[in-house]
Parts: structure tokens; C-alpha cells; sequence
């Protein structure tokens, strides 16, 4: 077990060096690993290495309580990972998941007896990847937040468009946790199919229609490359009490409502991050082109245009959620406590109304246009593909069905996101002709 979590950190960090070599996230202008960052652990951690920020150290659940409050992440937010899909592939297992948390900035992962891993979102370079150590029982090393490029073997690669982006994986996993990758894995992403979701995840909470892949076991028939389940611990539990020992953990459950949200969310972040990416690379060599013609006050070319005119409509459609996969029947039930604890997030237009509303019957929200909206990384978009954007989205939102990305939503629908955008000043207070 010791000796393939080597071989996979070592996989990752030689992965890790050939792509630092070729992928253009290196390149100018992002410049991604030599660039300071300025997302929420770097504004931190400063002061965490000069001891002005100490996390209590009473125990590991403790120590990960006081990294979540500093990052204003809530512990509701929890879910549950249990397939080895992760560099501490060591310490994980079904009766010892790693346990995972989010807020709109941040996404925390913690296992018993390893480390915690952040990823913190900067508005301008998208995802960064840190590994902060926990203190041991009569260790004299302190506790320490590094900059990882580990990570960016997988997160840095096809897998997630060639940008520094983030992934959710569905597989079936073995009583060890071990995936059984010859029996196939999903992608997890808003658009996937209930049954193809959450293979090597707990999850508390019910959905209507077919079955998930969570909270199973499976056995692999080398034969035949199938995967036989060889132990069930149920579809609708409410929490994990009895399934595994809830009290290292800072909640008893892996809320199938959080898990939705997260995956829209880290849908999102990668589309915000693709767009920016693209569209400063296409500016950048806009301006070499002009510098080498000199040519200072060069027309944007058609092909940039373009370019940016198709990143606007990739972040549209998942902005406007025209994939998301359409719930059957009733929907899903997941705990409250989570969904109140993301609504405390919520900014009210004057009816009370917001873009965090759920809706959990035929889908996840009630108002989709995603909060993401008011994210850091919408707001620090390149201005030229913002107001491409925001643009297409007025035009959406006007006339939904002449659009095929937005052709999903009533006139009802609509109008009640154009109020909400309108009183946050995300649109203008005068719609445009």
C-alpha cells in the first residue's frame, strides 16, 4: 500500500514536470506557477508562517475545524470519498474516507492521518493547489501550507481542458478502496445521468428514479470485466452512523444535495477558468502580433473575435445549465443543514428571491442562472469576454426560446433571473436593444 502511494506520488510529480515544459498555463501571459497568487491561502499564509495565525492542534478534527473556519468554509458541506482517487491513497479506505468540504472559494480534502489539501481559488489564475501538513503526537515539526504542483499531473492536464481545473470521478471500488478501473468510470458532471454518479462515495439523502453508485462495494469477474456488487449499505440513509465511526469526522453524513452543488460548482470554476485563460491568450498574442507589425493600435482580429465569442458560449451554457441532467419524479431530499448553510451565502433581490433557491425536484436550482455570477472569478474576467457575455446572456434572457442554449427556460423563469441580476447590478437597470 506504502510503496504504490509512492509510486503514484512519483507518477504525478514526473507527470507534473513534463507538462510544466508544454502546457501554455506555464507560458505568457498566465505564467501560472511563477505568478504570486492572491487567492484565500495566500492571503493567509504569511502570517501563518510567521505564527500571527496558529489552527488548534489538539487533534487532527480540531486542527481541520480551525483551517475551515479561517477559510470560512462550512463543515456542513461535507461529503465522503472512499475509492482511492486521490495522492493518499495510504490512508484512504471505505471505513476511512476522506472527507471533503467547499465553499465558493475553497475546496478542502482531509483524510485521517494525512495531510489537509486545499485548493483555493485565485480570481486570476483559476485553482492553486496547496498541501498543508498536520502536527503529530511528539512531533517537533511544525505544521506547514506549501504550494503543490503535484496535482497538476491530473489537474493540469486533457482531463480538465489543459487549464489548471478540478474533476469528480465515479467509480467502482473494491473493499479496499481500490478502483476497479476495467469495469469502466464516469466523469461526474452536471449533465451525467444519476446512475453514473458517486461510484466510491457515500451519500446521505434520497433521489427519485434509478439508483446511484454510492454506498457499494463491488468484487471485479476478471472473466468478463464486469463488476459484481458484494455489499449494498443502502440508497436512502440518512446519515452514516453504523456505517463507519462518525466521530472522527465533523458531520455523520455525505448530503447527496452537496455533492449536486459541488459539481455544478466545480463545473463552473473550470469553465471561468478555461475562459479567462483563452481569452488572455489570445489577447496576448494579439498584442505580440501588433508589437511585431508596429502596429500599437491594432483592430482585435477576427479569429480572436471569435475565439472569445466561442469561450463566451462554452460559460453560458454552463452558466444557464443546458445540460444539466433532468431529475425524475420528486427529485432528491437531502439534509437541511447543508442548504441552509448555503443560503446564508444568498444575496436577496427585493422579493426575496436568489440564484442559491433550490429546487430539487426536476432540478437542482429553482432560478438557473448559477450564483457563480458573483464570483470572484466572473467578476475578474478579461472586460472582453465579459461584456461578450453579458451581452449574449441580456439576449437570452429576453427571448430564451430564439436561443439554443437557452431555449430550456420558461418566460417565468427568466424574467424572475433578470430582476435578481438587475437588482445586484450584474445587468443593467435598463435592458438593451
Amino acid at each position: 500500500m506504502k510503496l504504490l502511494g509512492c509510486l503514484v506520488s512519483t507518477f504525478a510529480v514526473l507527470a507534473s514536470i513534463a507538462h510544466s515544459q508544454t502546457d501554455d498555463y506555464e507560458l505568457a501571459p498566465m505564467l501560472y506557477s511563477a505568478t504570486q497568487a492572491t487567492d484565500p491561502v495566500a492571503a493567509w499564509q504569511k502570517r501563518f508562517e510567521e505564527k500571527s495565525l496558529r489552527f488548534d492542534q489538539s487533534s487532527e478534527r480540531a486542527f481541520l475545524s480551525s483551517v475551515l473556519d479561517e477559510l470560512k468554509v462550512p463543515i456542513e458541506s461535507q461529503v465522503l470519498v472512499y475509492s482511492k482517487t486521490s495522492l493518499q491513497i495510504s490512508h484512504i479506505s471505505p471505513r476511512r474516507p476522506r472527507a471533503l468540504y467547499f465553499s465558493d472559494e475553497a475546496y478542502v480534502g482531509w483524510v485521517q492521518g494525512g495531510d489537509i489539501e486545499i485548493i483555493s481559488i485565485d480570481p486570476t489564475l483559476g485553482p492553486i493547489f496547496y498541501n498543508l501538513t498536520i502536527p503529530r503526537p511528539k512531533s517537533t515539526h511544525p505544521p506547514r501550507v506549501v504550494r503543490s504542483r503535484d496535482c497538476l499531473g491530473c489537474h493540469g492536464s486533457s482531463r480538465t481542458s489543459n487549464v489548471p481545473g478540478m474533476l469528480v470521478r465515479s467509480v467502482r471500488s473494491d473493499i479496499r478502496g481500490f478502483p476497479l478501473l476495467a469495469t469502466g468510470t464516469f466523469l461526474t458532471e452536471p449533465s451525467s445521468p444519476i446512475k453514473e454518479r458517486w461510484g466510491g462515495w457515500y451519500v446521505t439523502g434520497t433521489n427519485a428514479g434509478e439508483r446511484h453508485l454510492g454506498n457499494l462495494i463491488f468484487n471485479e469477474e476478471l472473466d468478463r470485466n464486469e463488476a459484481r456488487v458484494i455489499k449494498d449499505m443502502g440508497s436512502e440513509l440518512t446519515d452514516l452512523k453504523g456505517v463507519i465511526d462518525t466521530k472522527a469526522y465533523l458531520q455523520r453524513t455525505s448530503d447527496i444535495v452537496a455533492l449536486m452543488v459541488m459539481e455544478h460548482q466545480i463545473a463552473a470554476h473550470n469553465a471561468l477558468t478555461k475562459a479567462a485563460f483563452t481569452t488572455r491568450k489570445m489577447l496576448h498574442r494579439q498584442r505580440e502580433l501588433a508589437r511585431y507589425w508596429n502596429e500599437p493600435n491594432r483592430a482585435m482580429s477576427e479569429t480572436t473575435q471569435r475565439v472569445i465569442e466561442s469561450q463566451a458560449t462554452q460559460l453560458l451554457r454552463v452558466f444557464l445549465f443546458t445540460d444539466e441532467f433532468e431529475l425524475e419524479s420528486w427529485g432528491v431530499e437531502g439534509n437541511q443543514a447543508f442548504q441552509t448553510a448555503f443560503l446564508k451565502q444568498a444575496q436577496l433581490d427585493s422579493s426575496g428571491r436568489s440564484l442559491r433557491d433550490f429546487h430539487l425536484l426536476s432540478r437542482l436550482f429553482k432560478h438557473r442562472l448559477s450564483y457563480m455570477v458573483y464570483s470572484r472569478s466572473f467578476r475578474s474576467l478579461p472586460k472582453e469576454i465579459k461584456s461578450v457575455f453579458l451581452h449574449k446572456l441580456e439576449q437570452m434572457l429576453q427571448t430564451p426560446k430564439a436561443h439554443e442554449l437557452s431555449e430550456h427556460l420558461s418566460k417565468k423563469e427568466t424574467a424572475r433571473i433578470q430582476h435578481i441580476l438587475r437588482e445586484s447590478n450584474v445587468l443593467p437597470n435598463t435592458p438593451s436593444t
